[in-house]
């Protein structure tokens, strides 16, 4: 597993990752026509709001909604005046939605703000361990977990603000389902392992 911090991307990397993140929230709340755009100025009867990732979806037939999303690359909690923030961006923009995506976790008011505004929080952390338990010995070059490390993605992205059993966002079940299928391949059925409770 990487040894670099979330917080110790460069912008670039944080960017990427927070783009995927921000797709894999869409994939798994199963969101129609998702497309997301990046760094848009949006100018609304009381200013001009830049927005890290702005994204339209369709639902209830072809009405057309919009979801905000800012991006922090912070070491510190996040506090709650950053989450009222984007709450007042969402309400000036008519968004039907705001999320946060951090490298850092969230006050405890943040995260309660939040929940009573309908804005959704995730952080960015260190991918968590694999489980993993060989069924029988097998060569190392056809190791599937050494394979399975390669290919997972190092960091994961958790909902803070769902009280919910699958909080997960990224890497999304349908990015882990082809890693797994790969690897299985690998394996020969001889490893059995899983990754957040989903499963091969």
């Amino acid at each position: 597993m990487t040894t670099i911090k979330p917080y110790d991307l460069s912008p670039t990397e944080f960017e990427e990752y927070c783009e995927n993140i921000f797709k894999g929230y869409g994939e798994k709340d199963h969101l129609r026509n998702f497309e997301i755009k990046h760094d848009v100025e949006i100018t609304t009867h009381d200013g001009i709001y830049q927005i890290d990732l702005y994204a339209v979806y369709t639902a209830l037939g072809e009405t057309e909604f919009k979801i905000l999303c800012e991006c922090k690359k912070y070491k510190s909690k996040i506090k709650r005046d950053v989450v009222v923030a984007l709450h007042g961006k969402v309400q000036s923009i008519g968004a039907q939605k705001g999320i946060l995506i951090s490298t850092s976790a969230f006050q405890k008011g943040a995260v309660q703000y939040a929940k009573e505004h309908g804005i959704e929080l995730i952080q960015m952390t260190e991918r968590g361990p694999v489980t993993y338990a060989r069924l029988s010995p097998i060569p190392k070059e056809k190791d599937p977990y050494l394979y399975l490390e390669k290919l997972l993605p190092p960091y994961e992205a958790i909902l803070v603000t769902r009280d919910t059993a699958d909080t997960v966002v990224y890497p999304t079940k349908s990015m882990t389902d082809k890693i797994f299928a790969a690897v299985k391949k690998v394996g020969e059925e001889s490893t059995s392992f899983s990754f957040q409770g989903w499963k091969p």
